[in-house]
């Protein structure tokens, strides 16, 4: 049996992700075809990479876009209907993706979300939207419980990430510092500036050197237009884990890469800074007590958090040396947390839909 499958993959992160189920529904039908837009190794099944219409954050840049951002889906949600896919899965960036959900549900074409959006932390009214969605994916157990009102199954995948820090394992921690900014432009722009203060200020002896990991050209473009007078500094085409693995602490940007810090068992500072406008609605509309996974993960502060205003050089230089002079706790705290941990698997996901698929 042979399947279409539409994919919108809006950054890295849901790369992986997408691959992998793409990976288990091979294992069932003769064939599966792909098309969309997505990124890494997606490219491989001819997706198009164009996807910078939708790699904005926050709420000022989508409003500023928004006649770019509906004009791509609509385009989208058009070539899918075209090209009759038999099953449409959007990878996180649920505010882009439920519109596609919602029009290509009432078409009759199957649909997942992979990455159940975060009512439990805020907005807790998008669960409503569920409603269009045949499968939801969720990489955290947790998340299954608020997804009942899908119209076929909810699925605990796991994170894709789990497992892949093997690849990377070292024992050797080196004197480097990883800064993780985040993968998107305006991320860049809004933490990378404070992050280079933070080391230099953090760095006063000259004992240490920086290393950030930049996804694709692009980034790394940008990011060097930051450091390029910096000499104990340096960007990397490398994959965050392999950054991190070797690195004694980081910095980073909420996000995927947090996560990855608590695989690599790296002590790390996680920050956020964002305009003052995004800010003020995001403290308005946030119901979780942290920001980075694993710290909601524990329900605890494994990772120090600063957030706009506390987002200071000299507050993430003090947290660097505190987290070095406690680097055996830490690690030990992060290695605990890590155990209790699934390796992804997607495999119920595709049996079932191939299930469906047979009637």
């Amino acid at each position: 049996m042979k399947i279409k499958v539409g994919i919108v993959s809006a950054e890295p992160s849901g790369d992986l992700l997408g691959l992998q189920a793409i990976e288990a529904l091979k294992t069932k039908f003769s064939e599966v075809e792909c098309v969309g837009i997505g990124g890494g190794k997606l490219l491989e099944y001819g997706l198009s990479g164009d996807r910078k219409p939708i790699q904005v954050m926050g709420f000022i840049e989508p409003l500023l876009n928004l006649f770019k951002i509906v004009s791509f889906r609509n385009q989208l949600i058009k070539k899918f209907k075209q090209e009759e896919i038999d099953l449409f899965i959007g990878i996180d960036s649920p505010d882009f993706n439920f519109a596609i959900h919602e029009q290509l549900s009432k078409a009759g074409i199957k649909t997942a979300q992979l990455v159940c959006p975060s009512v439990w932390a805020w907005r807790p009214g998008r669960a409503k939207k569920f409603r269009f969605l045949d499968y939801m994916l969720c990489i955290f157990p947790f998340e299954v419980g608020y997804c009942s009102n899908v119209r076929k199954e909810s699925f605990f995948v796991g994170h894709p990430l789990v497992g892949a820090e093997d690849d990377y394992v070292n024992n050797h921690r080196e004197d480097i510092i990883a800064l993780l900014p985040g993968s998107r432009s305006s991320e860049i722009r809004f933490n990378l500036p404070d992050m280079l203060k933070a080391f230099n200020c953090f760095n006063e002896e000259n004992n240490f050197k920086a290393i950030i990991p930049a996804y694709d050209s692009s980034a790394q473009e940008q990011i060097n237009a930051h450091i390029k007078h910096l000499d104990n500094v340096s960007c990397e085409r490398s994959p965050s884990l392999e950054v991190l693995s070797k690195s004694k602490a980081a910095v980073i940007c909420s996000g995927t890469a947090s996560f990855e810090a608590l695989l690599a068992e790296t002590p790390t500072v996680v920050v956020y800074k964002t305009n003052r406008f995004n800010y003020f609605l995001l403290d308005k509309f946030v119901n979780s007590d942290f920001i980075a996974i694993p710290n909601i993960l524990a329900n605890t502060q494994i990772f120090e958090e600063l957030v706009q205003n506390s987002f200071t050089p000299e507050a993430v230089s003090n947290e660097l040396h505190k987290l070095l002079n406690d680097f055996d706790r830490k690690a030990k705290e992060l290695k605990e947390l890590k155990g209790q941990l699934s390796k992804p698997d997607f495999q119920p996901f595709a049996n079932k839909f191939f299930n469906d698929c047979r009637g």
